[in-house]
């Protein structure tokens, strides 16, 4: 009579990180994607802005110009919806990269304050 030990063929993959998520090339391309449909000359200020960004504290003070921009072009839900995905990408880069600390950015919860 053959039984079967479960933990004895289970072995846990090792955890490999997905190397384009922890690029800060990664949130500026959400920066980008967050006003690709907007056609406005602070739009290309940002993107100015978005170029010369070092680090994800940089990117964090970027979000209020980013949020206004997106405000004026359609409204304030479509702003925090936009925004929300952008910070969830940000507390995830900060939380997993072994460089960035997620205390360095202004505020722990990631939350909009306006």
């Amino acid at each position: 009579m053959f039984f079967r030990l479960n933990w004895l063929g289970k072995r846990k993959a090792p955890i490999q990180q997905d190397t384009q998520v922890l690029d800060l090339d990664y949130l500026v391309d959400e920066f980008h994607a967050a006003m690709a449909d907007i056609q406005d000359p602070l739009r290309v200020r940002l993107h100015a802005a978005l170029m010369s960004c070092l680090s994800p504290r940089d990117l964090w003070f970027l979000r209020g110009k980013l949020f206004n921009l997106i405000c004026k072009h359609h409204h304030e839900g479509e702003a925090n919806r936009r925004l929300a995905r952008l910070d969830a990408k940000l507390a995830f880069f900060v939380e997993h990269h072994p460089d960035y600390d997620a205390d360095e950015l202004p505020s722990k919860p990631m939350s909009l304050l306006h």
